[in-house]
């Protein structure tokens, strides 16, 4: 017998989600796993399943494979594919994931809203959850959703993919009441243990505060275009009552920082500037403070730079809160509310499609008068959600046990994906 095979294998984990593509609270999640992966199963090997592996490999130095097949090359098969509307792809779609989950112990998705169809038709995210998931069960493997947001979906066909997904898994957990209660009425009930935990990025290190003054208010703008993210008109109105609001908060002698939650963002950075330039010229336009950022430690510092701030995408609300910084969300989704309710912020939200600039401008001033005492609850239940984090870390790593997948066959897939 080889002396190799008396050691016990190194478990291998592949991490899987929209990573990747530019929103900072997706590849925030997928941080905060990894670091937490770290922490509780040391010895596991990680690979990076995703939208965008180039990107993930580059900055988290792991190795990573497309949740896609790699495109084709060869000119004339390519243009047969796509003559056939890639029914070879979605033939061996399946095969392939399989293939490559013959490697791992564990498919784990880590956080994000993953089982929602916002934006996404059920052809793309939808069916891709569904087929890894089946794929990872096929070959043997465990599939773990933690801290997972669940809902709304309206396409019938992606519930039926998502809930699918959502049956097949050994563990599951949501990021609050509203996700777990809509897959245990859309899904029939998974026979698990369903708990709730915080979102993972509140497991990552908070930065230092940037030195220096303070902005008025760090302002988390959105390219924010309805649910299905094609309606222009839905856009305009909430930048019109952004430039509303934020017009009047500057020529009161005030500052704004604004801050981006995506690359994406940067659209409504910039039309935001020219509604309040169309309004009250570019010298108060010029005050609108920017400056990009790539990673959920660049938007906390920025939370950290303001007194106070308003935001609408989930995982700027989430910055805001783990440096201290008071809050007030305009909230596209039940998440942000229920994350404010719990820290005690409830009566500090609104709909991102009907809020009114009047009554934004009297909620960061009531916000405003009770900053020092509401800052000090939130780094209070900051320290709770962190405990909650780090059991979850450990009762993940109690799935992997003992024994590992083969390392030699999952290296080679992966080293065959990454030149493809």
């Amino acid at each position: 017998m080889a002396a190799d095979t008396l050691l016990p294998r190194r478990p291998r984990v592949a991490l899987f989600g929209q990573f990747g593509m530019g929103n900072i609270g997706n590849d925030a999640s997928l941080e905060a796993m990894i670091l937490t992966l770290r922490q509780v199963a040391p010895d596991a090997d990680l690979a990076v399943i995703c939208s965008r592996p180039d990107i993930v490999s580059e900055r988290f130095g792991l190795p990573a494979i497309g949740w896609l097949r790699p495109p084709l090359r060869e000119g004339w098969v390519r243009q047969a594919n796509e003559a056939l509307f890639r029914l070879p792809y979605r033939m061996t779609g399946p095969v392939r994931a399989a293939r490559i989950m013959r490697g791992f112990d564990m498919l784990l998705v880590p956080g994000t809203g993953m089982l929602d169809d916002f934006g996404e038709r059920a052809g793309g995210v939808p069916y891709i959850v569904l087929k890894w998931v089946a794929a990872a069960r096929l070959a043997g493997c465990r599939v773990a959703m933690a801290s997972i947001g669940a809902g709304p979906i309206h396409g019938r066909v992606s519930r039926f993919f998502m809930m699918s997904a959502a049956r097949l898994s050994n563990f599951l957990s949501f990021r609050d009441a509203p996700s777990r209660d809509f897959v245990i009425r859309h899904a029939g009930g998974t026979g698990l243990r369903s708990e709730i935990f915080p979102d993972l990025a509140f497991a990552l290190p908070v930065p230092q505060a940037p030195a220096g003054p303070r902005a008025d208010l760090a302002l988390g703008v959105m390219r924010y275009r309805g649910w299905t993210n094609t309606d222009g008109g839905t856009f305009q109105v909430y930048i019109d009552r952004l430039a509303t609001f934020a017009a009047a908060y500057l020529a009161s002698g005030r500052s704004i920082r604004l801050v981006i939650g995506e690359t994406a963002d940067e659209e409504a950075v910039a039309v935001l500037r020219a509604a309040v330039a169309a309004r009250s010229g570019d010298l108060l336009a010029a005050r609108l403070l920017y400056e990009p950022v790539r990673d959920i430690a660049g938007v906390m510092r920025q939370m950290a730079s303001a007194e106070l701030a308003v935001a609408t995408r989930f995982h700027n609300v989430v910055a805001a809160l783990m440096v201290g910084t008071p809050v007030v969300s305009l909230s596209y989704g039940s998440k942000n509310d229920v994350l404010l309710a719990d820290m005690g912020l409830g009566d500090f939200t609104a709909h991102v499609e009907t809020f009114d600039p009047a009554w934004l401008a009297a909620r960061v001033a009531s916000l405003g008068a009770q900053r020092d005492r509401i800052a000090g609850d939130l780094r209070g239940r900051v320290t709770a959600y962190r405990a909650a984090l780090a059991r979850q870390g450990r009762e993940i790593a109690g799935l992997l046990g003992a024994t590992g997948a083969h390392a030699a066959e999952a290296d080679a897939i992966l080293s065959q994906e990454a030149h493809q």
